[in-house]
């Protein structure tokens, strides 16, 4: 028999799962009366439900006989065979000769799944959506976590460990417990004394915890017989607002076992800590899909989304959660507005699509969804101005990052994201084989990129500056960043950028680790691994130094105490578990180890390492067939790969690296 998978019409599982993660959200209030609850927290965008209605089908040739088993998590469903209608649960032997086998359904609550036993009709990715459907001849959705008949595609498969508090602590009139780190998980309370109801706060830090009136996150608990047991949120800290000796806590830890494939070592302890912090922050974080942050919001954003996947291709490798993302954040049709409601978002989920294709040669998933690609390429290019290019619309948030932008008119950073994203469309094009749409977004992006070097570079300023239309000539990094790190301008305007910007203190310096991704990565394009060294210790490792376990969403080494965790006009609204900051992972492998693929899933690569500043490294990087083993220690580079096509690249010269076969170069 060959391997089943539970299917659907495409999409459905993740606009589901998606539907159900972005409306778990709650926050804390404190009424006029001095009561707090915890409450609902709306989506801050449309939220799409999948198809209710699916119909999928799969036509063979069958040489022999073949016995095949249907089923559905629908009562509402049947497969047709020659005109022939059986209820999910119906054994069906087929004679040999061509066959088309048709799978309907309809679920109101969720979405209509199925599942085929046999061997040719066995439900994968080969059977697609029926005739007279908008989206017919597409393929079926399928997951790796759904893969035996007990499987529910409805129930999000997590898995659980039991974790106990390492402390308990009388104060306040309560018990503050901690866990010792950041978790997420089921909270039970036992040994209570009480069935009333109790307010209990929870806290990443301990002052939010004791903090009951602005904790973000409480629970509302109603003890039955003394216990109770939450839902799935994040802390570290649980206060529990009466004293009581029995009462105890324990937490069923809820994460996704995605193993770390990907390692870095070196002589600087602090960076191996960082190492593991990171990844673990990558962990809590990789869900349903990537999150923002574990606490706070717990929802899938583009732009934080665009970043874990580079993060991902250098720890878990893990194609599934990618795909999951980018589905979740597409969202269902019409398009009405921006991925998450902001313009520089869209052009992140665009670009994201060629760069998943580049580290995994999953051309199978670029040919799925580039339909879905041109929908949203349609949607921005009917808001673009007469010039084609992009100019804030009234209803769109221009993010870029948390800092003042000179950003009423066009915005250079924006100009140059959309750049990318016509830049990735045309290699996505290419991919499916539809040159025609392939030649059109290269010349949009030759056009764009030609645009912006000819208006908003300043001769004045020697770099490019926010708004060319202002006449402020306003100068930020971040525009001058994506220049240097998309290579969109010449070799003496990019001198003239590390200069005037990179290395002016007069041009506001970067705040949160989510810009330090593009600024770090820019800065070890340019070969100043001292700067990024630097910033791992000074940024992220002060960070370590005030007790984190997690790597926050944002950091201001001028803050004190309580202040750092302040954002958005909350005490304690900053999230200090935030994918974003894992960006250490994705640097010390595409830089210290120099490992970067040249074709799609590494069919060619290149290993070009660097010390940066420390002595010694070691480390692997997974790709989709195997790992690449990187070493530098006493003047020597050693590298051993599961796979052909690699190149070491040492002070200009090139080395072939033979798979399963060592390599040691003397530098």
């Amino acid at each position: 028999m060959k391997k089943s998978k539970w299917i659907w019409y495409p999409g459905s599982f993740e606009l589901y799962h998606g539907m159900l993660l972005h409306n778990r959200r709650t926050s804390t209030r404190t009424y006029e009366n001095g009561e707090t609850r915890s409450v609902y927290y709306y989506p801050m965008w449309r939220v799409d439900a999948p198809r209710h209605n699916a119909r999928l089908t799969k036509t063979a040739t069958i040489d022999k006989e073949e016995t095949i088993e249907f089923f559905s998590n629908t009562d509402t469903s049947c497969l047709v065979i020659d005109d022939m209608k059986y209820n999910s649960g119906s054994k069906i032997t087929l004679p040999a000769g061509t066959h088309t086998v048709t799978m309907c359904g309809f679920k109101a609550e969720g979405f209509p799944a199925f599942y085929c036993i046999g061997d040719t009709f066995a439900t994968d990715r080969s059977w697609v959506v029926a005739e007279n459907d908008d989206n017919s001849g597409r393929h079926a959705g399928e997951s790796e976590l759904y893969t035996s008949l007990e499987d529910n595609p409805e129930i999000f498969k997590f898995s659980y460990k039991r974790q106990r508090p390492i402390s308990c602590e009388k104060i306040n009139g309560g018990m503050l417990f901690d866990l010792g780190k950041e978790t997420f998980g089921k909270i039970t309370i036992s040994g209570l004394d009480t069935d009333e109801v109790l307010f209990v706060s929870l806290g990443e830090s301990r002052e939010e915890a004791l903090d009951v009136k602005y904790a973000n996150i409480g629970l509302n608990v109603k003890p039955k017989n003394g216990k109770y047991t939450s839902h799935a949120v994040a802390f570290r800290y649980v206060f529990v607002p009466v004293v009581c000796e029995n009462c105890r806590v324990s937490v069923a830890f809820e994460y996704l076992p995605l193993k770390n494939k990907g390692a870095f070592k070196c002589d600087d302890a602090l960076v191996n800590k960082l190492w593991d912090v990171c990844a673990y922050t990558m962990l809590l974080n990789s869900r349903e899909g990537f999150f923002d942050g574990i606490k706070r919001d717990r929802w899938v954003w583009s732009g934080d989304a665009y970043q874990s996947y580079f993060v991902n291709y250098y720890l878990a490798n893990n194609n599934d959660i990618v795909k999951r993302t980018m589905r979740m954040l597409r969202g269902a049709d019409p398009i009405t507005k921006h991925v998450n409601t902001i313009c520089d978002y869209t052009f992140l989920w665009l670009s994201s699509i060629w760069e998943y294709y580049l580290y995994s040669a999953d051309a199978d998933f670029v040919v799925d969804i580039y339909p879905e690609m041109l929908d949203m390429w349609r949607f921005v290019e009917a808001r673009l101005s007469d010039d084609g290019m992009y100019e804030r619309k009234s209803d769109d948030w221009v993010f870029i990052d948390w800092s003042t932008f000179d950003s009423n008119g066009p915005i250079c950073a924006e100009q140059m994201l959309l750049a990318r994203a016509y830049e990735c469309l045309a290699k996505c094009a290419e991919v499916v084989g539809d040159t025609e749409k392939a030649k059109y977004a290269t010349s949009r992006y030759e056009y764009i990129k030609e645009q912006i070097n000819k208006l908003y570079w300043s001769d004045k300023k020697g770099a490019f500056v926010d708004d060319y239309k202002s006449g402020r000539e306003n100068v930020t990094r971040h525009a001058n960043i994506f220049a240097l790190l998309f290579d969109y301008t010449t070799e003496d305007r990019k001198n003239s950028i590390i200069k005037n910007v990179i290395y002016n203190d007069k041009v506001t310096k970067i705040t949160t680790p989510y810009f330090e991704f593009y600024e770090l990565d820019a800065m070890c394009k340019i070969g100043d691994f001292d700067y990024v060294s630097g910033m791992l210790h000074s940024y992220w490792g002060k960070m370590l130094e005030l007790g984190a376990t997690t790597i926050w969403e944002e950091f201001d080494p001028t803050k004190n105490g309580i202040e750092h965790y302040e954002m958005y006009g909350g005490k304690y609204e900053k999230s200090l578990c935030h994918a974003w900051g894992a960006s250490p992972i994705y640097l010390l492998g595409r830089y210290a180890l120099g490992v970067y693929p040249t074709d799609a899933g590494y069919k060619s690569y290149e290993v070009k390492p660097s010390l940066m500043s420390f002595k010694k490294i070691e480390g692997k990087v997974p790709t989709p067939n195997g790992d690449i083993f990187v070493k530098i220690s006493n003047g020597r580079v050693t590298i051993k790969s599961s796979i052909d096509g690699g190149a070491l690249i040492i002070k200009d010269r090139k080395y072939k690296i033979e798979k399963d076969i060592p390599l040691t170069i003397k530098y």
